[in-house]
């Protein structure tokens, strides 16, 4: 049987989108129905990171890079790459990649056209206006939460074309976390996030500021880089509150499986998110997970079984869920979550997902549905 083959176009700049494109390239060569070129476009003019490449080589799957700039450049030189791969599923990942990816391939005739939204997405207006034209003639869109889907129902995308493919996480990294039992681990919160206005860590350390004045000081830890100003802000509340001995800031790190191994409870207090993935990487380590009710997020986990859900900002429900997640309830809703995030969340399934997607675009492609 004929492998179909499959282009995947997104960012190489390290991030989220990165991550995804590698991990389905591998899923596709483990599947062996499909044959997969990743093709990365440069952020800042840097190469793709020794650890992607890496992975890439393992599985004998092929990349390449294009140029970011000038935009008639990074077009040129994908093109160039299609006529060359002739795939027979195009796929377009993250903003603004997602465009110019489907600009390329409609250009070159690709059978089936699929853009991937991965965050919700604050579009420029011409950027809107030329992804609400292209989704005439793309195949499907795919958004990695149910949260990304109904924004991009609200911006005017055709509802018939949206379909649901959960990111895929890598939790038998995390599940190995799982050999400290949860009682054993520091009664501490760790939340990973990258600093920026959506994160809202500072939710958090007002929740924090609150456990204190009521008798119940909790520490807290902060994982992530990002937006100097957005880490300035954080760093100064924490001041301003007298929290210095209470909360810690890791910045950027690599161990963040070990870091959650280390704490009972980790707190996502994000205001959106395409794909609440540190939620499920967190379950999966066996922390006792509180979230936000923010798309991306609430989805993710269910109330009173697999984890707490606090109103989005409200510092007294983050409150009144921390600690309740350091009592008797914890180490229960950290096992169902652990089982919960090891069975539904493997990048396995995210492969199979967006397989069985392609396979019903070419069959009513080639009229063999």
């Amino acid at each position: 049987m004929t492998k179909l083959r499959v282009i995947h176009f997104g960012s190489g700049g390290g991030k989220g989108v990165t991550r995804v494109l590698t991990d389905l390239a591998q899923g596709h060569a483990a599947g062996g129905a499909y044959e997969p070129l990743i093709v990365y476009r440069r952020k800042r003019g840097k190469e793709l990171g020794e650890a992607f490449r890496r992975d890439l080589a393992a599985c004998g799957v092929a990349y390449r890079e294009v140029c970011p700039r000038p935009k008639f450049r990074m077009m040129a030189e994908l093109r160039a790459a299609i006529r060359e791969f002739r795939p027979d599923v195009f796929v377009a990942h993250g903003y603004s990649e997602h465009i110019w990816g489907r600009m390329a391939a409609l250009a070159e005739g690709v059978p089936v056209v699929v853009q991937v939204e991965h965050a919700h997405e604050r579009y420029k207006w011409l950027h809107l206006w030329r992804s609400r034209r292209l989704a005439a003639r793309t195949d499907a869109i795919v958004g990695v939460s149910r949260g990304v889907t109904e924004r991009l129902r609200e911006l005017g995308f055709p509802a018939e074309k949206l379909h649901v493919v959960y990111n895929g996480v890598r939790v038998e990294r995390f599940m190995a976390a799982q050999s400290a039992p949860w009682a054993e681990r520091e009664p501490a919160v760790i939340m990973a996030a990258r600093f920026g206005q959506p994160k809202d860590q500072r939710t958090l350390i007002r929740a924090a500021a609150l456990l204190r004045d009521r008798g119940m000081p909790v520490h807290v830890r902060l994982v992530g880089g990002g937006k100097r100003l957005e880490l300035w802000r954080a760093k100064w509340l924490v001041r301003r509150l007298g929290l210095g001995e209470l909360v810690e800031f890791l910045g950027q790190r690599s161990d963040l499986p070990e870091l959650f191994r280390r704490h009972q409870v980790a707190v996502m207090s994000t205001r959106r998110e395409g794909f609440g993935l540190v939620v499920i990487e967190a379950m999966a380590a066996g922390c006792a997970v509180v979230g936000s009710r923010a798309p991306g997020v609430e989805e993710l986990i269910e109330h009173g079984r697999t984890g707490w859900l606090a109103t989005t900002g409200d510092l007294e429900a983050f409150a009144a869920a921390i600690a309740e997640a350091f009592g008797p309830e914890g180490a229960a809703r950290a096992a169902a979550g652990a089982e919960y995030a090891s069975t539904g969340f493997g990048v396995e399934r995210m492969a199979a997902g967006y397989e069985a997607l392609f396979d019903r675009l070419v069959a009513a492609k080639r009229g063999t549905a």
